[in-house]
């Protein structure tokens, strides 16, 4: 049988569908869809996902016809992140007190100028994940997503119409520390693409449940993404 694109209605050719994972890619609108609905006998979940309970750092509460969720961001992280801000911007300010103090050469001063860059950055990241918190606000016309109260980069509006389908995807960090992961909540556009919702998340719990709670309030049928997290 023939694989038709759901969003431009052209046949995909058989190299861009994968049997196992039923997702597919058009080849004229570049859209990425799953299939399994449309072939007899196949699973429209892929691998079952366990359900995730609620994280303790999430509130969820009914606001009229408005399901609000609360994610805090404060966990350890943050906390080691303080104790090397304490260093980092108290070395600075013992730097530019002797510079300044004992009329030390413009080469002093403006050595650091970078490092002090680093440090205005991590001490706002800091304070951040000490005071913010993530409220995404779903109803059936929008997803509304803000962080809060310090400004952060994330802030949007998608009307619902727009979301097909929601996915998690485990991002890999290398350094020379070693490797660790964040999780972002991704969400698959009606007319094609993709949309970063919610990222940087430390654990994939937190990107779970926000798939979960979302897909059942939207009434999102859960199907596979290419390039989504493993269930566990």
């Amino acid at each position: 049988m023939d694989i038709k694109c759901p969003h431009c209605s052209r046949t995909v050719p058989a190299e861009n569908i994968n049997i196992q994972t039923s997702i597919a890619k058009c080849g004229s609108c570049n859209a990425v869809f799953g299939f399994a609905d449309k072939v007899p006998g196949a699973s429209a979940f892929g691998p079952s996902k366990r359900t995730v309970e609620m994280p303790s750092n999430y509130t969820v509460a009914n606001e009229g016809a408005d399901l609000v969720i609360t994610r805090r961001w404060m966990n350890w992280k943050y906390v080691m992140m303080l104790v090397f801000c304490v260093f980092w911007d108290g070395f600075l300010v013992f730097w530019y007190s002797i510079a300044f103090s004992q009329g030390g050469p413009l080469a002093m001063k403006l050595f650091p100028v970078l490092h002090v860059a680093v440090g205005v950055f991590l001490t706002y990241s800091t304070l951040a994940g000490f005071l913010n918190r993530t409220k995404i606000t779903l109803n059936t016309g929008e997803l509304r997503i803000k962080h809060y109260p310090l400004p952060w980069p994330g802030n949007k509006v998608v009307p619902r119409p727009e979301i097909e389908q929601l996915f998690c995807e485990e991002i890999m960090h290398s350094n020379k520390n070693g490797t660790s992961y964040t999780y972002n909540l991704q969400a698959v556009k009606t007319g094609g693409g993709r949309l970063k919702l919610v990222s940087g998340m430390d654990k994939p719990e937190d990107a779970l449940f926000l798939e979960q709670k979302i897909e059942g309030f939207l009434g999102i049928t859960d199907r596979p993404v290419a390039g989504e997290m493993r269930p566990a």
